[in-house]
């Protein structure tokens, strides 16, 4: 290349990038709404303002891509990447604004992380990586590693919480209910199955309308078979061996085949499934 090819370009080390020069992955807001995060297959995540729109941050995060990001309890930022490692962030005052900070790696593997997710009362993290396994983490216990949660046959795509249960949904085309205890054991109350495709994206709400002593959902999940199902899910379910249903919106057998976790070993426990497929919305 000739001299007069080149073109001169100052380098600004203080300045911050704006743009991710990547598809973005994931966005997540602060516990207080004041900032925004943006993670990006560019291996970055990004810190916005709310209030202006302002691009605080770019941070160099992972060796791979950024695939997930949840913000939202004491501080801290967790993100999860292709390189297969979680990692924790930390938001600190600094002078006048504040900056991010890293503080630990939680998970260092081969498989890619596919989803993170916080329950509600922020005492776990959980992950959900491509060989179909769920870690989790006690906050309470400075982060500690619970166990491993195995009910995939595939990655796990999408994670959603709500009160003392965890849905993970799976490229197996299921999506596993796990009941959470104070204690930190986990227990695989059903397999919801019914879509044709991989589950990519799991919503879960508060069932208002059923007049009953127990906790009851309605679990949104959307798959790459084009469709959304409505789920009503309870938190208490009794044993039963076996157990199969038929619906007249459409067929959704359950596996009651599932198991429970606590540290790393896992013994087989079987549920009924009393979680009920409602209407196939797309």
């Amino acid at each position: 290349m000739k001299p007069k090819n080149y073109v001169d370009v100052s380098r600004h080390r203080s300045v911050v990038w704006l743009k991710h020069y990547d598809a973005i992955s994931c966005l997540s807001l602060s516990e207080d709404g004041s900032f925004l995060y943006s993670a990006s297959w560019d291996k970055t995540f990004k810190v916005w303002r709310v209030s202006d729109s302002k691009c605080l941050e770019s941070i160099n995060a992972h060796d791979d891509a950024v695939n997930c990001l949840v913000a939202g309890f004491d501080g801290l930022v967790l993100t999860g990447s292709a390189d297969g490692t979680v990692k924790v962030w930390r938001r600190e005052l600094q002078g006048k604004g504040t900056k991010h900070f890293f503080s630990q790696t939680l998970l260092k593997q081969e498989c890619a992380i596919s989803a993170l997710a916080v329950n509600p009362e922020a005492t776990f993290v959980y992950s959900g990586s491509s060989d179909g396994l769920v870690n989790y983490w006690e906050i309470e216990k400075s982060l500690s590693h619970g166990g491993v949660l195995k009910g995939h046959k595939l990655a796990v795509l999408c994670l959603a919480t709500a009160g003392n249960l965890v849905f993970s949904g799976s490229a197996d085309m299921g999506i596993c209910v796990w009941k959470s205890t104070p204690e930190g054991e986990h227990t695989c109350l059903s397999m919801l199955t019914g879509h044709t495709g991989p589950v990519k994206c799991l919503a879960v709400e508060k069932d208002h309308e059923t007049a009953s002593a127990e906790q009851c959902w309605t679990l949104y999940s959307g798959s790459l078979d084009k469709s959304v199902k409505v789920w009503k899910v309870a938190d208490q379910s009794p044993t039963l061996v076996h157990e199969e249903q038929q619906h007249d919106a459409m067929p959704a057998s359950s596996s009651a085949s599932s198991f429970s976790s606590r540290g790393r070993s896992a013994s087989a426990k079987y549920h009924t499934n009393d979680d009920t497929y409602i209407k196939k919305l797309a």
